[in-house]
C-alpha cells in the first residue's frame, strides 16, 4: 500500500517538474519550443553590458584633446576612462564633473596607459581636457565605458 503511494507521488512530482514547453497540448510527446519564446530569450540577452561613452579616439598634434559625455544612471554607476600616452612627454588631464565642480587633475606619464575610475549615483556630465603643459606634440588614445 505504501509502495503504491510513494510511486504515485514520484510520478506526480516528475510530471510537475517536467518543463511545460517540451510537452504538446495532450502532454504526450515532445515538441519544439515556440519561436516566440526563442525570440524573447534572444532579445533579453545583451552581448555587452558596457556602454561606450567615448569611442576609441586617437588624438595627435599640439592642440589639447577635449571631450565630454554623460553617465546615465540606467547604464550603471561605474565608468573607466582609459588614456594611452604614446608620446615621450607627460600629459595632464583635467576632469570636470558636472559644470560646478573643481577639476580633478591627473598626470599621464610618457609612453604609458592610465585608467581613471569614476563613480556616479545619478546622471552626471563629465568633461575631459588633456593637454601638454609646455606645448609638446601629443599622441594619445582615449576611450571611456560605463558599466554596472
Amino acid at each position: 500500500m505504501w509502495l503504491k503511494k510513494i510511486m504515485g507521488a514520484g510520478i506526480v512530482c516528475s510530471v510537475l517538474l517536467m518543463p511545460v514547453s517540451t510537452l504538446n497540448a495532450e502532454g504526450k510527446s515532445p515538441t519544439e519550443p515556440s519561436s516566440k519564446a526563442v525570440n524573447a530569450a534572444e532579445d533579453s540577452v545583451k552581448p555587452d553590458p558596457n556602454s561606450l561613452l567615448i569611442l576609441e579616439t586617437h588624438h595627435q598634434g599640439r592642440t589639447a584633446y577635449t571631450g565630454s559625455f554623460t553617465m546615465a544612471a540606467d547604464n550603471g554607476t561605474l565608468a573607466d576612462i582609459i588614456i594611452e600616452n604614446h608620446s615621450n612627454h607627460p600629459m595632464y588631464m583635467n576632469l570636470y564633473i558636472d559644470d560646478y565642480s573643481e577639476p580633478m587633475e591627473t598626470t599621464i606619464s610618457k609612453n604609458s596607459e592610465k585608467t581613471v575610475n569614476l563613480l556616479a549615483l545619478q546622471d552626471t556630465s563629465v568633461k575631459v581636457y588633456i593637454y601638454s603643459r609646455i606645448g609638446h606634440d601629443m599622441d594619445l588614445s582615449i576611450r571611456a565605458e560605463q558599466f554596472r
